[in-house]
């Protein structure tokens, strides 16, 4: 029974296949640590050099739009309040009438309706006009109504002293004083010339801060109140710096630490920690090191690399090329 031997064709073709891909005799095998580094892809990165800019070091707040002066609109008489009533919201001029109110004796008496010489003003009807241009702030009383002499009708805001209240935080008072220009930045992008009008004279005492009003030198838009706001305050006049692109400045969670990823030849980049100072919304002020101009640091692809990384330098995407001199 010896041809119960021999293997199938196909099965002696396979186990010649598989064993030549065995190391030759006397070659070593290569290493798992060598396979791997021999596969491993190399990040694609963008690289710049240090610049040199104008920044100013600025001091970024959160300010809440305000109205400081609001004006009570009461009436000055007894009686029934009027149709058509006001609405909140809505704009008043100076010496424009708000509120109607008809006397009681006038609605008894029905005089608004027997009075037909315009000479004689026994109408019994009162207009209630706003001191000044505003905003109606509230609405306290409808028509019919009846409303005693002083009693509140509604409020209005006082546009002419429209501001934003600042709060700053007692390790900053140095920065900030009266007289002091800013630009206040609001929630759609716009952004307004502004100036520190203004310091009331108590702290917060649970989170340490001094409020601070800040008033608009220029035209400003329809705004409510309690809007939201960025002030931002020179800290320092302007001056020259060496700068990096934000994106080429990594940090760590609680930005204590900073650093950057430097190419150090061709295809390996280095973590270099770095000292920053004044940071604006595109760039970064580099305190230390003194990089040389001639230093290719990596302006992306350098988030999460380790040190000393295997990187390949690409061109960023609709970078045009330069032609060479």
């Amino acid at each position: 029974m010896a041809f119960s031997r021999l293997l199938p064709l196909p099965l002696l073709l396979f186990l010649t296949a598989c064993g030549s891909k065995d190391s030759a005799p006397g070659e070593a095998a290569p290493t798992d640590g060598e396979e791997e580094s021999a596969v491993k892809p190399k990040a694609l990165v963008t690289v710049g050099t240090v610049q040199t800019d104008t920044l100013t070091d600025v001091l970024q707040l959160s300010a809440v739009s305000a109205f400081p002066a609001k004006d009570a609109l009461r009436a000055t008489t007894t009686g029934y309040v009027l149709a058509p009533t006001p609405v909140v919201g809505q704009q008043v001029r100076a010496g424009q009438t708000v509120f109607t109110i008809q006397t009681k004796e006038s609605k008894t008496l029905h005089l608004d309706q027997l009075t037909g010489d315009p000479r004689l003003k026994f109408s019994g009807i009162i207009r209630i006009k706003s001191a000044r241009a505003g905003i109606l702030a509230t609405v306290d009383k409808l028509a019919g109504d009846y409303v005693q002499d002083g009693e509140q009708l509604g409020l209005t805001y006082d546009r002419s002293r429209f501001g934003f209240v600042l709060d700053v935080p007692v390790t900053q008072l140095r920065y900030v004083h009266t007289g002091q220009n800013c630009r206040i930045i609001l929630p759609d992008g716009r952004t307004l010339t502004g100036r520190v009008a203004e310091v009331l004279a108590t702290a917060d005492v649970s989170i340490q801060t001094q409020r601070y009003t800040i008033r608009p030198t220029g035209p400003v838009p329809e705004l409510p109140e309690n809007l939201a706001v960025q002030v931002e305050l020179d800290k320092t006049a302007p001056h020259l710096a060496r700068t990096l692109p934000r994106g080429a400045v990594l940090t760590d969670e609680t930005q204590t630490e900073f650093w950057v990823m430097k190419l150090l030849n061709d295809s390996t980049a280095v973590k270099v920690p770095v000292t920053v100072g004044a940071q604006e919304k595109d760039h970064i002020e580099i305190k230390a090191p003194a990089f040389n101009p001639k230093d290719k640091i990596l302006l992306s692809g350098n988030f999460g690399l380790d040190d000393t990384a295997a990187v390949k330098v690409t061109r960023p995407v609709g970078a045009e090329a330069r032609p060479e001199k």
